[in-house]
C-alpha cells in the first residue's frame, strides 16, 4: 500500500473522530441544557458504534494493512483497500441508521456487515499472514487480534437471536454486552494497537513472545472482571483473580523492559510525538491497576454502580489509551501532518481528554458520597466542545499543503 494512498485512509480516521467527538458534545448538550428533537439513546448508540467501527476499527485496520504492504502484492493491498473502503461505507450507512431510528432493521444490517467485514479482513491477513517474516514482531499481536475481533462478535449475534426469538433474559442480555465489550476493549483494540506499537518500536518487542502468552491466555479470565454480578463459582473466581493479577505484573514487567531499552536506544521521534504514547501508556497502565481493584466484588459493585465512574472508566480506555496511541502513531509515521497547527491541536485534544476524565471523576466521587457539583454538566459539555474542536481542526488542518 503506497503512503499516499494510505495516508487518505488515517485522514479519514480524523473526520471519523471529528463525528464522534460531536455526537459526544450533542450529547453532553443535551444532559446540560436541552435538544428535544433528538433522541439520546439514538445518538449514544450512533455514538458508539461509529467511534468503534469508523475511528479505532478503521485505524487499525488502515495500520495493519500497512503493516503488510511491503509483503504482499499490488492485488493482495486492493483487496485491504476494499475491505477498508466497505467498512467505513457501512459505518456511515450504521451512523445515520442509528441517529435517526435506532435500534432498527437498517442499522442493525448495517452493524451486522460491519462485523462480517471484520471477518473477512481478519480471514485475508491471516492467510496473507505467512509471507511476513516468521519473527516479525507485530505477527502475533496482529493475528491475536484480529481473531479476538472475530470472537467478540458472538456478543451480538446472541444478542440479535433473543431479539428474534423475543427470549430476552436480563442476564444473558448483559452478558452479551460485557461480552463484546470485553474482547473489543481488551482484545482487538488492546491487541491490534501493541501490533502497531511492535511494528514502530521492534527492539522493544524482540523476546517479547512470554507477555504475549501471558496477555493472550488472561483475556479470556478477564471477562470475567465484567460478571462479578452473576455470583461465580469460587473456582472460576480464583482464576479471574490470578488472571488479572498475573497482567498487571506482565504489563509492570515489560515496562520496565521497555524504559531499559529505551535508554539504550532512545526513540528518533519528536519529544512532542513521544508524549502522546507516554499518556497513552500511563493511561493503559491506569485501566490494568483499576482492573486488579475491581476483582473485590463488594467494592466493584459499590464503586462501579455509579453511572459517571463506568463512563469515566470506557473513556479512559477509548480517549485516554486508544486514541492518543493512534493519533502518535499517525504522527509518528508521517501519515498525517505535523506542523504547527497540528502540534497545537493533538496537545488541545489531550487536554480535551484529561477534563473530561477529571470532571467525570468529580461526578464519580461526589455520587458516591451524594453530593452534588454545581455546573458538572456545563463543565463536561466544555470539555466534548474542546474535544470535537480540536479533532474538527486537527483534520481539516490535513487539507493543502500547509501545516
Amino acid at each position: 500500500m503506497d503512503r499516499p494512498f494510505a495516508g487518505k485512509w488515517f485522514r479519514w480516521g480524523l473526520l471519523n473522530l471529528a463525528i464522534v467527538a460531536l455526537y459526544g458534545t450533542l450529547m453532553r448538550y443535551k444532559i446540560a441544557f436541552s435538544l428535544p428533537f433528538l433522541e439520546q439513546n439514538n445518538l449514544l448508540h450512533a455514538h458508539s458504534h461509529f467511534a468503534f467501527s469508523a475511528w479505532i476499527g478503521h485505524v487499525l485496520y488502515s495500520g495493519l494493512a500497512l503493516v503488510i504492504a511491503p509483503f504482499v502484492t499490488s492485488s493482495q493491498q486492493k483487496r485491504y483497500r476494499q475491505l477498508i473502503m466497505l467498512n467505513l461505507v457501512c459505518s456511515f450507512g450504521m451512523l445515520i441508521a442509528f441517529s435517526v431510528q435506532g435500534y432498527k432493521t437498517v442499522s442493525i444490517s448495517f452493524s451486522t456487515l460491519t462485523i462480517v467485514i471484520g471477518m473477512a479482513f481478519a480471514g485475508i491477513f491471516l492467510r496473507d499472514a505467512k509471507y511476513l517474516p516468521l519473527r516479525h514482531p507485530a505477527k502475533p499481536w496482529a493475528i491475536a487480534g484480529l481473531l479476538l475481533n472475530v470472537l467478540s462478535s458472538a456478543g451480538p449475534f446472541f444478542l440479535a437471536y433473543m431479539m428474534a426469538t423475543k427470549n430476552i433474559d436480563h442476564r444473558f442480555y448483559l452478558g452479551s454486552v460485557y461480552y463484546y465489550l470485553h474482547f473489543q476493549y481488551n482484545g482487538w483494540f488492546f491487541f491490534g494497537s501493541m501490533a502497531l506499537a511492535a511494528d514502530q518500536f521492534p527492539a522493544v518487542f524482540e523476546g517479547a513472545k512470554k507477555y504475549f502468552l501471558v496477555f493472550v491466555i488472561a483475556v479470556i479470565p478477564t471477562f470475567f472482571l465484567s460478571m462479578l454480578w452473576a455470583n461465580l463459582p469460587v473456582w472460576l473466581y480464583a482464576v479471574t483473580v490470578a488472571a488479572t493479577v498475573l497482567q498487571l505484573l506482565a504489563w509492570i514487567i515489560f515496562l520496565r523492559k521497555s524504559w531499559l531499552i529505551f535508554r539504550q536506544q532512545p526513540s528518533s521521534y519528536p519529544g512532542w510525538i513521544n508524549f502522546f504514547f507516554c499518556a497513552a501508556t500511563w493511561a493503559l497502565t491506569i485501566k490494568f491497576l483499576l482492573q486488579t481493584v475491581s476483582v473485590i466484588p463488594s467494592l466493584s459493585q459499590l464503586v462501579f454502580g455509579f453511572r459517571p465512574v463506568v463512563i469515566a472508566y470506557l473513556h479512559l480506555v477509548l480517549l485516554g489509551v486508544y486514541s492518543l496511541f493512534l493519533i502518535g502513531y499517525m504522527l509518528a509515521h508521517g501519515l498525517i501532518k505535523t506542523g504547527k497547527r497540528t502540534k497545537t491541536f493533538s496537545f488541545l485534544f489531550f487536554s480535551g481528554v484529561l477534563f473530561n476524565e477529571l470532571f467525570l471523576a468529580i461526578q464519580g466521587f461526589a455520587a458516591f458520597f451524594y453530593m452534588p457539583v454545581p455546573y458538572i454538566r456545563e463543565m463536561l459539555f466544555v470539555a466534548a466542545l474542546i474535544l470535537l474542536g480540536s479533532a474538527t481542526v486537527l483534520f481539516v488542518s490535513q487539507a493543502g499543503n500547509r501545516q
